[in-house]
């Protein structure tokens, strides 16, 4: 009898050690991915417009430098569907292999590109090209990752595994910002010459050591599970004919996470520099500030996700930043680096209510032989639709005559719309019992 009472908890031991596994092996690849693209945007904010898109209107070499930031942005879609389709056909792992060493090598390429000033248009042609294959790249990785370490996780434990792999964003954040925190010591001159390459360049190391932690973890129980059933031929068009509002309610949620993310942390960085006339070491700062912050709070958010609702969660979150949007700029237009931090730091831990919990939400919505696919979708369209946030936000910032509230008015409109499509989404396996959109 002792033997038959061990057992349940034996196979659950390992249940949890296999999830442990697979949720940290999810976050190594998402760090390193996170660390490529957050890497890109600090760069297109405060190095780009200069050797790649020299300009005497500063404004234009912005426009042009977080246009292609955009343009990785609009090809993730594209990851998602190829990736989704490899993933929900031949598994999960595999995609998830391929796009970490996809994103590796074309960020360690953009260190050792030629500038505008060596070869001309050429120089801009090819960020662009790399740019697209990172897009490519990562459009696949977080659907993947998100799923391998939800899909490990015991079903009343998905909101806390699922927001495990959300820690590669701040920690990507982190060590991408210290490394240009470090390089931008550097006189001007030499940081544009050769000290911006360096973060690039390491990236190449950081993409050795999350294959070697990656390669340990196992293909998913979901995707076994469902191995010998019939797969549909092309997922993501049974995705959008099964679940089109689910697609659109989906894309919605996501928006804050992305556009919001990137219109406060990346845009902030140029913003800070060009109109508040702060220093670069201050708007770096910053995103070490929201980083740090976001690390801190995200498994406590999963663990609340494991309690209660995860929709009801992010729809509250992003009332929450709505509310907040003209206070937090409101407190920037003081150019106390202090004030800044502050307000950064509280919209960061509004916006991690929904990053946290963004893998489960959505992959509750799908069934797991199109789940990949489902996910990714509309993770993806929602990033692709965010990531012009910063390019739209210049724009509207110098037709506004320089009004942050002019930014304020595009946060809440995000705000609003997250708000209605996390609301407008089915229940998660933890309010329902069971899975109740992705039964099998």
């Amino acid at each position: 009898m002792s033997m038959e009472a061990t057992k349940p908890e034996t196979d659950e031991r390992t249940v949890l050690k296999k999830a442990r596994v697979a949720s940290w092996g999810a976050f190594s690849g998402q760090a390193i991915e996170y660390y490529d693209f957050a890497l890109y945007a600090t760069s297109a904010a405060i190095v780009f417009n200069v050797v790649f898109f020299p300009s005497e209107d500063p404004v234009v070499a912005s426009m042009l430098a977080f246009a292609t930031f955009a343009v990785g942005f609009i090809v993730r879609p594209l990851g998602g569907i190829v990736f989704g389709h490899l993933g929900d056909k031949y598994g999960r792992k595999g995609s998830l292999i391929a796009t970490l060493v996809i994103m590796g090598i074309s960020t360690t390429l953009i260190g050792v590109l030629p500038t505008y000033g060596q070869v001309g248009m050429a120089a801009p042609i090819l960020l662009v090209l790399l740019r697209v294959i990172q897009g490519i790249a990562l459009g696949g990785e977080w659907g993947g990752a998100s799923l391998v370490a939800v899909e490990h996780a015991p079903e009343k434990k998905r909101a806390l595994y699922g927001a495990i792999p959300q820690l590669g964003s701040p920690a990507g954040t982190l060590l991408s910002t210290a490394m240009m925190l470090l390089f931008g010591l550097l006189p001007d001159e030499q940081f544009l010459t050769w000290g911006w390459r360096v973060p690039f360049l390491f990236s190449a190391v950081l993409l050795v050591i999350a294959l070697l932690i990656r390669s340990k973890v196992d293909e998913t129980p979901d995707f076994v599970k469902n191995a010998e059933k019939p797969k549909a031929k092309f997922p993501v068009i049974e995705v959008i004919r099964t679940s089109p509002m689910i697609v659109l309610f989906g894309i919605l949620a996501v928006l804050l996470s992305t556009g919001g993310y990137y219109l406060i942390n990346t845009f902030t960085v140029s913003y800070v520099v060009d109109n508040l006339g702060l220093d670069r070491s201050v708007a770096l700062t910053t995103q070490i500030v929201n980083a740090t912050v976001q690390a801190l709070v995200l498994l406590l958010i999963g663990l609340l996700g494991t309690r209660r609702s995860p929709r009801i969660i992010v729809t509250v979150s992003a009332l929450m930043m709505a509310a907040w949007a003209f206070p937090l700029y409101g407190l920037m237009q003081t150019g106390a680096p202090l004030a800044l931090y502050a307000g950064l730091a509280i919209a960061t831990v509004i916006g991690s209510g929904i990053w946290a919990l963004l893998p489960t939400l959505l992959a509750s919505q799908f069934p797991a032989h199109i789940r990949y696919s489902g996910i990714s979708l509309v993770y993806q369209g929602g990033s692709s639709i965010g990531g012009m946030l910063p390019l739209l936000a210049t724009i509207v910032l110098n037709a506004s005559g320089g009004s942050p509230w002019s930014l304020a008015l595009m946060l809440v409109a995000v705000s609003l719309l997250t708000a209605i499509g996390a609301f407008g989404l089915k229940r998660t396996w933890k309010q329902s019992g069971a899975a109740v959109a992705g039964a099998e």
